[in-house]
């Protein structure tokens, strides 16, 4: 199962930028408007909220959680910082008139955030009442010694409306920096 959920990774990454490519469609086909363009584009971008939703649900289900605590020092919500780099993206496809270059400049998107520290945000998982986080940890509330770690922060999934909380239990490491919390709503 792990190296399914390896490769639907990069399925899952491709899936956050499916709303480009709606848009995209979307403006090329900007004359033939009709409600079965729209529910194409609707019925379509449904499937990859589900497919989006599915990955999500497959790593909750089949990797074990990690029930180190971590020493939390703050919580910031996520989403103000990550949306506006996904509505850059919709800029993007309304002004590419080429669908190579939109393709080009598609694949090169999808690499950069491969690459990237928000990889793991997904749009669709709004819809599906997730919530992005930031959390800074801070080391030195653990081990006592300010001066050998350093502060840092994770990128954090959960359905849980998170206050300040101290310390986290059963969260899912999906790299070293994101993790999926296992927790109750």
């Amino acid at each position: 199962m792990k190296t399914f959920l390896d490769f639907f990774y990069f399925v899952y990454v491709g899936l956050a930028l499916t709303p480009a490519g709606a848009i995209f469609y979307l403006h090329k086909h900007h004359a033939h408007y009709t409600f079965l363009n729209l529910l194409g584009v609707v019925v379509v971008c449904g499937v990859f909220a589900l497919l989006s939703w599915l990955y999500i649900y497959l790593v909750a289900r089949y990797m074990p959680p990690e029930d180190a605590m971590r020493a939390v020092e703050m919580v910031e919500v996520a989403e103000p910082k990550y949306i506006p780099i996904y509505i850059a993206y919709f800029v993007i496809a309304v002004s590419l008139e080429n669908c190579t270059l939109f393709i080009v400049v598609f694949v090169l998107i999808y690499l950069l955030i491969l690459k990237g520290k928000f990889s793991y945000f997904n749009p669709y998982l709004l819809f599906f009442k997730y919530h992005f986080y930031e959390i800074s940890i801070d080391p030195s509330q653990i081990t006592g010694n300010s001066s050998k770690y350093a502060k840092y922060k994770v990128f954090l999934i959960s359905k849980r409306k998170l206050k300040i909380e101290k310390q986290y239990p059963k969260l899912i490491g999906l790299d070293e920096f994101v993790f999926l919390d296992k927790g109750v709503k």
